[in-house]
């Protein structure tokens, strides 16, 4: 654990070293002792046990008075009384329920981060802000919280800065300071990055070294969905033991922002959350009305109930093939794109295809078997991309031929993005906090994107915790941005949600984006629009003005066929587009 211990952990620690040391033979005691002191987690109960040890040891040396001289004998009392001095003054603080006080408190320290420009670095002050671990237990131990405060390039900079709420859960942040301080969030405004605790640089680290064990299970699982692969992807997962996880969820890290704005002395701030990250906006909204002046929510990863990911995956590939249809070039070069699609699921189900793919995935003889599951599973994320869609026809194509030039590449990308995407620890410690339905049995005959969900793996990490919340009604102005491709949130659900919001949310859509439509992400080369990167600095800058929805959206990519090697370009793509709106007017 990277947590600093409380100063009950470090007594209690003490005790443990003085009681091995007083028992005859104590090299194996005092290491059996120090061994199950560390899966105690109250420190309270810590502090009593390791008691308890030293008493023991004290009767054990005792019995054999006789054996020592006066000397001796007297040594080992006298240490002992000034011990027990010293443990009965803690006790009584401990008992008085007075702890350490811990407060708020942004520690500066040098910025290390990597990739940053001279001209983006003079304008960052990092450091850390230490947390509780358990908020119901503020003496029970902290984490440290790794903080990045992005000066505005116009100072002085307006008192109420932003604060940007990455997704994930589980996703990095601060490493990416360099690009988040390039967008035009809102100009005369400080930037505030935050990796949440699991994530990037913060603590704790949870299982680093199992990371990749995690993801090639899963792998293995989108490759073979059998009971078998199931099983021995919970046996990876079962694996992991040494949190305590009700130390994560939605409603732990609002906790952690709300200690966050306190530190840094901000009286009220403007929320940006981004997929996952809309999860906390949404719940620190509705927790903490009176510290936001505005929140924008891009990409919302709404709470329970909601859709399997299989049924909002298939409706965005249908919206995906609808809109090829619609357009010229696309349509002209594959006339029934979502028929091909099926006729190449159809056919690797029958048949997979042998794929050579680069040495650094790492795999035997470097040839990878593209089964009809990985197939779909590779297309549900390549969904998630702008920039995938202008050949996203022409693989599809490419696969239903059975042709294999350059699909290696396109594997070894699409697992070095997922690879990069999150911490898969933090992520199911967050999830299976938050969500019950992962507890619901998969229904017979469960597409291979929701045997890849986290169905089957809770139970043997953590209990549900309190749910996340959906601002009802609030009177905080919100802006909610939808992709017409989003595989994650479907636009008629983020819709709903902005509805249940109430009057003060507006709703816009971007058509021909995916997952994520106002930032672009350099973990894996995601791309965005600058309408509405446009738009959401507009409604951060004045919330009461309705936004100017009518700009070019020149963020999504055209769809532009690859056809026998030359690019063809439709018109219709090219053309200027227009968001759909919705709100107060």
């Amino acid at each position: 654990m990277n947590a600093e211990p409380s100063r009950w952990r470090r007594l209690a620690g003490r005790l443990v070293q003085h009681a091995s040391w007083v028992l005859p033979g104590a090299g194996p005691w005092g290491e059996a002792m120090r061994h199950e002191l560390d899966y105690i987690a109250d420190d309270g109960a810590a502090l009593r046990w390791a008691l308890g040890g030293l008493l023991a040891s004290y009767r054990a040396r005792l019995a054999r008075w006789r054996r020592f001289g006066a000397q001796a004998s007297l040594r080992y009392v006298g240490t002992g009384g000034v011990l027990m001095l010293m443990i009965g003054y803690a006790l009584m603080g401990h008992a008085s329920g007075q702890p350490e006080p811990l407060q708020p408190v942004f520690d500066e320290a040098v910025c290390d981060l990597p990739g940053v420009s001279p001209q983006v670095g003079p304008r960052l002050r990092c450091g850390t802000i230490r947390v509780p671990r358990n908020y119901d237990n503020p003496g029970g131990g902290r984490f440290k919280l790794a903080v990045v405060i992005v000066r505005s390039a116009q100072q002085p900079a307006l008192p109420d800065p932003v604060v940007y709420i990455s997704g994930g859960p589980g996703s990095p942040l601060t490493i990416y300071a360099d690009q988040q301080a390039r967008m035009p969030y809102a100009p005369r405004r400080d930037l505030i990055l935050v990796d949440q605790r699991g994530t990037g640089r913060s603590e704790p680290k949870l299982c680093p070294d199992l990371d990749y064990a995690f993801l090639d299970a899963a792998v293995a699982v989108a490759m073979d969905p059998t009971d078998d692969a199931m099983a021995k992807r919970r046996a990876a997962y079962a694996a992991w033991r040494g949190f305590d996880l009700k130390d994560f969820g939605t409603r732990v890290t609002v906790g952690d922002f709300e200690w966050v704005r306190r530190a840094l002395g901000i009286e009220r701030w403007n929320v940006y959350g981004e997929s996952y990250g809309t999860t906390v906006a949404m719940t620190l909204l509705a927790l903490h009305p009176e510290t936001v002046r505005a929140a924008v929510l891009d990409s919302i990863y709404a709470p329970d109930p909601r859709p399997m990911q299989s049924t909002n995956a298939a409706d965005a590939l249908d919206a995906f093939f609808r809109y090829c249809t619609g357009d010229q070039a696309c349509a002209a070069a594959y006339p029934d794109l979502a028929a091909t699609y099926r006729e190449t699921v159809s056919g690797l189900a029958q048949a997979p295809l042998i794929v050579t793919v680069p040495p650094e995935m790492h795999v035997p003889d470097d040839r990878v078997s593209l089964t009809s599951t990985l197939f779909e599973a590779l297309v549900s994320r390549l969904i998630f991309y702008p920039s995938a869609y202008p050949s996203f026809p022409r693989l599809i194509a490419a696969v239903h031929d059975r042709e294999t030039q350059g699909l290696g590449k396109v594997l070894a990308a699409a697992r070095a993005a997922a690879a990069a995407e999150v911490n898969r620890a933090t992520h199911i410690a967050v999830e299976c906090r938050d969500r019950p339905h992962y507890r619901d049995p998969l229904p017979a005959g469960a597409s291979v994107l929701d045997r890849l969900d986290l169905y089957g793996l809770c139970d043997d990490w953590s209990n549900i915790g309190p749910a996340p919340l959906v601002p009802i009604r609030t009177a905080v102005p919100t802006l909610v941005l939808a992709g017409e491709f989003d595989p994650v949130t479907r636009p008629s659900q983020s819709q709903h949600v902005a509805a249940l919001i109430g009057p003060n949310a507006r709703w816009v859509e971007f058509p021909r984006m995916g997952h994520n439509v106002s930032t672009p992400r350099a973990s894996d080369g995601r791309a965005f629009s600058p309408c509405a990167a446009k738009i959401a600095a507009d409604f951060i800058d004045n919330p009461a003005q309705p936004p100017d929805t009518s700009c070019d959206d020149r963020g999504a990519y055209p769809l532009s066929p690859e056809i026998g090697g030359t690019r063809y370009h439709s018109r219709s793509s090219d053309a200027a587009t227009h968001c759909r709106a919705q709100g107060p007017q």
